[in-house]
């Protein structure tokens, strides 16, 4: 079994969700990998593979002149709970540093990528019950809200990338938002009887956030919306992880107030 500390060392590296995700093999068999960061990444596939197990991670990306290969762990692994029968793991890599850093390069240019804190930088709020709304016209329910996003569940599939808007109304208001917005992330909800599913899928939106906010707020207000108090707690997790892996840099920082480099960042996150 890989040692802990490991485990703790892939979270004080920037994590970048991949939307669509890039098409990849380890060992040998295809794997589908989701997010991505300097010193590890995430994919999900078919095939069981071995806690621990070491084989040679490849990738193919848009715009690079061959694939992308390195030498990776397995850290940990489980079934996806999403999808009967797939796997989710997580592994540490080895390789240049230059190599990773040209491939994260490339996909920020192109915009497949997403670094995950930016995507989590506001606060999120619950939506009960889930609310009517539309995405691209058609119709779709909104499950949670922040001033940068939205849930939204789907009786048809989501596709990673879509763009389109997003439109609902604020229930006893005259309140209408219109926003525009690109599908990160999309999963199965729930599958009922042998062919009737229902999917679930993260919006990203990069404007109006004060018309998000009065939406928000007056959803609070009906007793519509609650704040998602575990999106918080993941927030606290990703400012520790940074405070830990800038503080050999701002030695001194905090020095005469007596407060260890450590403390000084988190204190200012």
């Amino acid at each position: 079994m890989l040692d802990s500390t490991i485990t703790r060392s892939l979270r004080t590296a920037e994590r970048f969700l991949l939307a669509p995700p890039i098409a990849g093999t380890f060992d040998g068999a295809p794997v589908s990998v989701c997010d991505i960061s300097a010193k590890g990444a995430r994919f999900k596939h078919h095939k069981p593979v071995e806690h621990g197990s070491k084989a040679v991670l490849q990738m193919t990306v848009d715009g690079l002149p061959k694939p992308v290969v390195l030498e990776a762990a397995i850290v940990w692994t489980e079934p996806d709970a999403m999808v009967p029968g797939r796997f989710v793991s997580g592994v540490r890599t080895y390789g240049p540093a230059d190599v990773v850093q040209s491939l994260i390069a490339q996909l920020q240019m192109t915009r497949r990528s997403n670094r995950i804190e930016e995507l989590r930088s506001t606060d999120r709020f619950h939506v009960l019950p889930s609310m009517e709304a539309a995405f691209d016209g058609r119709a779709v329910r909104v499950e949670n809200l922040s001033a940068r996003g939205a849930r939204i569940e789907s009786p048809l599939q989501l596709t990673n990338g879509k763009s389109g808007l997003l439109r609902f109304a604020i229930p006893a208001t005259e309140t209408e938002v219109v926003v525009a917005g690109h599908i990160v992330w999309t999963a199965v909800k729930a599958i009922t009887g042998k062919a009737t599913r229902s999917w679930r899928g993260g919006l990203y939106i990069n404007e109006k956030p004060e018309q998000m906010r009065l939406a928000i707020g007056q959803l609070c207000e009906l007793g519509r919306a609650s704040l998602d108090t575990q999106s918080l707690g993941l927030k606290l997790k990703i400012l520790r992880a940074r405070a830990r892996q800038l503080a050999p840099s701002y030695v001194g920082a905090g020095e005469a107030a007596g407060i260890p480099p450590e403390q000084y960042l988190l204190i200012q996150g």
